[in-house]
């Protein structure tokens, strides 16, 4: 909302104070240098089906599937070649504390109970399919103009790395009045949450989570609004259409049922002011939420892509490993998740 607007609503705004729950508080990368190179594709017509043992020198690309647990170990690089992909299957679990250099054209397809643990780099130009589990430790980075395709859940992921390649969200899901990608429940001007959604609450996670940040840093981050429920956001959007016209409306409230605050998801903190992003705690929370799970849900530069203005204050909540995806991927949610605005 915006915030010569927020005087004229104190009244409704006052009604609309969150109801939140009484929760208990609760290195430097690997670099090149010298690298034993391990070559995947196998010396015979079939694929090479190992626990990790590798034959080199096929002159044509073979397929390699990991069946049981495999390090590449620091110091070590595993190539996979144009043509070529690596199968972590059901089971198996490959630790990466070296590299693997995945070339355009290959693939690395992460089963169904497999996973792959991550300390090291993996430059992928090619693909990886994430159909297992994917951890990025924080020394752990993935890197290239490859593409990570989530087939589940973001869950799958946990990152606390880095992961600046491309990642494909599975397909929207509708059940009983939601859409979820990849477990993450979007609202926007489309997407809708039905009308008796909600508990009335801040869910206890995200709550806690802002408790953290208060008591980390020190600042206030008052909770202007938390959780509003269908009703309540009939009434603010129908007081601002009274005093502003429609189209200048749309841009900064959202329709009842169209509102992230809904979900108990969402917050407003500190200042309802564009002014807040210059404010040291302002600038603190646009630097530093995605390590709490919070991201900025509308940036400066992402009108186009959310359908909504600027609103430094306003934060969702999305668990800390998919808020540092989405932190460094650079995108707005939309963006992220592949869906539109509108």
């Amino acid at each position: 909302m915006k915030a010569y607007m927020k005087l004229g609503a104190a009244a409704l705004l006052s009604a609309m104070a969150v109801t939140a729950c009484g929760c208990n508080k609760p290195a430097t990368r690997p670099t090149g240098g010298n690298v034993t190179s391990i070559v995947i594709n196998s010396s015979n017509g079939s694929p090479n089906s190992a626990g990790g043992s590798s034959s080199a020198n096929a002159s044509e690309p073979k397929d390699t599937t990991i069946t049981a647990d495999k390090t590449v170990k620091s110091g070590e690089m595993l190539t996979i070649k144009k043509g070529e992909t690596l199968y972590i299957n059901n089971g198996a679990e490959l630790t990466v504390e070296g590299k693997i250099d995945c070339a355009k054209g290959g693939a690395i397809k992460i089963q169904s109970g497999g996973a792959l643990l991550l300390n090291g780099e993996i430059k992928l130009d090619g693909d990886m399919e994430l159909g297992g589990k994917l951890g990025i430790r924080e020394k752990g980075a993935i890197e290239g103009k490859g593409t990570l395709k989530v087939l589940n859940l973001f869950s799958d992921i946990d990152c606390e790395g880095l992961c600046t390649a491309k990642i494909k969200a599975p397909k929207p899901v509708e059940k009983d009045g939601l859409t979820t990608v990849g477990g993450v429940l979007i609202v926007n001007k489309k997407y809708s949450v039905p009308e008796d959604y909600g508990d009335g609450l801040v869910i206890d996670e995200a709550y806690d989570k802002l408790l953290e940040m208060r008591e980390d840093t020190g600042y206030p981050l008052a909770l202007a609004s938390g959780f509003r429920s269908y009703e309540t956001q009939r009434e603010l959007f129908e007081y601002y259409c009274s005093i502003d016209d429609y189209d200048s409306v749309v841009m900064y409230s959202a329709q009842p049922g169209h509102s992230e605050h809904q979900t108990g998801l969402a917050m407003d903190l500190g200042e309802v002011s564009e002014w807040y992003a210059e404010t040291d705690e302002g600038a603190w929370l646009a630097a530093n939420c995605h390590e709490y799970g919070f991201i900025i849900r509308y940036p400066a530069d992402g009108t186009d892509k959310t359908g909504y203005d600027y609103e430094p204050w306003h934060v969702r909540y999305l668990g800390k490993s998919t808020a540092k995806l989405v932190r460094d991927s650079g995108l707005t949610l939309e963006e992220f998740l592949g869906v539109e605005a509108e």
